[in-house]
């Protein structure tokens, strides 16, 4: 009687070689070092705030904020530069003042400004005349139409 070779059942799988022409991957499918932090830099306040007045002048939109203290809304018209310092020049309709006259023209400095946000009522340009002893500016960066 000869001796068969017992094979039994065999689970074992070939080595991929490549198919046709195509090569196994060289590059390792493990995750990659993490990249060196890199700090995004983000706008500052001022930019911040400059980018929503400008928002809310093209949109004839009334602002809220804090300016030295006091709570006022106000209707932003014109966005400028005048001695290096931004400021907009704006139609004041309600909240606090030091002068207590409401509504009335103010000026005011960015850097001064707080806490600022767009509300979503609208308001209508007044007429140029009506704030020309405001018109002194370096620059305009925006003022509504």
């Amino acid at each position: 009687m000869s001796k068969k070779k017992n094979l039994g059942d065999d689970f074992s799988f070939p080595k991929f070689k490549g198919v046709n022409g195509i090569k196994s991957p060289k590059r390792s499918f493990l995750p990659e070092p993490p990249l060196p932090n890199i700090k995004v830099s983000e706008p500052s306040l001022p930019d911040f705030i400059t980018g929503l007045i400008k928002q809310a002048i093209t949109q004839k939109r009334l602002i809220e904020f804090y300016y030295q203290g006091l709570h006022r809304i106000a209707e932003p018209h014109i966005l400028g530069l005048k001695d290096e310092a931004i400021q907009v020049l704006v139609y004041q309709v309600r909240g606090k003042s030091s002068s207590i006259k409401l509504p009335d023209w103010r000026r005011m400095n960015l850097d001064d400004m707080s806490r600022l946000q767009i509300l979503d009522e609208t308001f209508s340009p007044k007429p140029p005349s009506l704030y020309d002893c405001h018109s002194s500016w370096d620059e305009i960066l925006a003022i509504v139409s």
